[in-house]
């Protein structure tokens, strides 16, 4: 018995020294940040940031930018309310993010002239919908990522939304208990055209394997993929997703929607299609990107990991074909800020993914402070920043013709622009 005890207590010690080492101090370190060091604004003299607090652009989780035209297109939200419905934040018994009776009426698409001239608030405009009925009639949305395709001929543009729309009885229309039974979150297509102020609803995506989305990415002109951050919308295995892991990418076509892949993942995200063809996909539950090309069948095929520094929540493609990705240097604090976000200021980064050879190179400057090369792509920190002024960032879009970085938060109460010399 002696004999067996000892040998359980060793296999015990064994278990912690690897759960330590491979699971909870990445988490703990890596991950969530505790304990990392981060720079100021300040470090870098090529770059200078203005806030963007007074014209009602807040919780912008989300952007595009036209490259044509210059024409930003945000997601906006109400700050207090995504405090209250942001289902992909929530987790098994807790009410946080997921109380629909709180969730923001008022989310709506902004879009700002980046290059027009006279003051901001004079080039700022708000979308209005058509032939969109929204939850019950009442024409709203619940706004989370999205992604627009230009069309190649014409000024007409091409939105994809996440709608995390809550849960209702289908026949009095009364909210269900969200915490239990979860968001009935869509994908919405609309139409629009540049410079437009209204977009026309065209059709609602949904189906059982759009299940949490997250981000979404046009792969042509009727088909897109997109992420489900989780492994299912409640229950044990989704609360246990950040140390098993979960999540899937999907695609949708016209007429039917799969998973395209589902194995390896730690909350993916805000994923992005590059000017290469293939999918990019950061895992915010671990300090890398996962890069894939979609095969005939409509799945995808893993052909490289880039290995970060930081988790990313969304990535963005420039003029250049380089890949903007939105970081956080202490997720911990990011956590913290989703509960009190005009109290607690989460630190940002931005980081630059180019291809670093095989006949694709986009332009570049060097890095103030860092940079890494794996042999098949090039990762640049561009700014970093320990809160005081970036907000705590979520998606930074990149304007390859005049250099302006926009910065936006799920639970920012404004954006930020930065000039860059």
């Amino acid at each position: 018995m002696a004999n067996l005890l000892s040998k359980a207590a060793i296999a015990g010690v064994v278990f912690v020294g690897v759960f330590y080492q491979f699971i909870f101090k990445d988490l703990y370190y890596g991950v969530l940040g505790h304990g990392r060091k981060v720079n100021s604004i300040k470090d870098y003299n090529h770059v200078s940031c203005q806030k963007v607090d007074e014209l009602g652009l807040e919780g912008c989780e989300d952007m595009w930018l036209h490259e044509k035209t210059g024409y930003l297109y945000l997601a906006c939200s109400d700050s207090r309310s995504r405090v209250q419905w942001l289902p992909a934040l929530t987790n098994r018994g807790s009410i946080d993010h997921n109380n629909a009776t709180g969730r923001s009426l008022v989310d709506r698409i902004a879009v700002i002239d980046t290059r027009g001239p006279g003051r901001l608030a004079s080039r700022i405009q708000w979308l209005r919908t058509e032939n969109f009925s929204g939850v019950n009639g009442d024409g709203t949305l619940s706004l989370h990522g999205l992604d627009i395709r230009p069309d190649k001929h014409t000024d007409t543009l091409r939105i994809l939304l996440v709608n995390h729309r809550p849960s209702v009885d289908p026949v009095t229309g009364e909210l269900l208990d969200n915490v239990k039974v979860g968001a009935n979150s869509t994908i919405e297509q609309f139409q629009t055209k540049a410079g437009s102020d209204t977009m026309r609803h065209v059709r609602t995506y949904a189906n059982d394997v759009i299940h949490t989305p997250n981000r979404v990415a046009w792969v042509n002109d009727h088909a897109f993929v997109f992420t489900n951050d989780h492994s299912g919308k409640v229950g044990t295995r989704r609360a246990l997703d950040s140390i098993l892991g979960g999540g899937s990418v999907g695609y949708c076509s016209r007429n039917s929607c799969n998973i395209a892949y589902s194995s390896g993942f730690a909350f993916p995200n805000g994923l992005a299609r590059g000017r290469d063809g293939l999918i990019y996909v950061p895992n915010s539950g671990k300090t890398e990107v996962a890069v894939f090309s979609l095969t005939e069948n409509h799945l995808l095929e893993k052909v490289h990991t880039i290995k970060t520094v930081l988790p990313i929540d969304n990535l963005s493609v420039d003029g250049n074909g380089d890949i903007y990705a939105a970081s956080f240097p202490k997720l911990h604090v990011f956590d913290e800020a989703t509960h009190d976000p005009f109290n607690i200021n989460p630190p940002s980064a931005v980081y630059k993914i180019s291809r670093a050879g095989k006949g694709y190179t986009g332009t570049s400057r060097k890095a103030h402070v860092e940079k890494w090369d794996d042999g098949e792509y090039v990762l640049e920190k561009i700014i970093e920043d320990d809160g005081s002024v970036l907000p705590g960032s979520t998606v930074a879009v990149h304007d390859s013709e005049t250099g302006r970085i926009f910065l936006g938060g799920a639970f920012s109460p404004f954006i930020t622009i930065c000039e860059t010399k």
